[in-house]
């Protein structure tokens, strides 16, 4: 299975805490939001994820690779012209069955 995971916010209205960290990285009940979802994603058995990031991106690729075992790509979405234009920016990544 292949997750797609649009990250790309800047996260204005959590300001100041999204000033040094992503908003997907702010801590809920203990761990960061992006993990709780990724979390849910175990059961499913994902073999590749898309995470399509923006502000602090880094920290994400980081949070990721340090927590999860599954293969995953990132796309930066330097221009924020919505959840569309994210899925277009990762057609690479993806593959209509057959």
């Amino acid at each position: 299975m292949k997750v797609i995971v649009p990250l790309a916010g800047f996260g204005k209205r959590m300001r100041p805490q999204t000033w040094s960290r992503p908003k997907p990285l702010l801590n809920v009940a203990g761990k960061p939001l992006l993990g709780h979802i990724l979390d849910k994603f175990e059961p499913l058995n994902v073999d590749d994820a898309v995470f399509i990031v923006g502000w602090l991106g880094d920290q994400i690729q980081d949070y990721v690779a340090s927590h999860y075992h599954f293969k995953a790509h990132y796309v930066v979405q330097s221009v924020l012209k919505g959840q569309a234009h994210a899925l277009y920016l990762a057609r690479e990544y993806l593959s209509l069955p057959c």
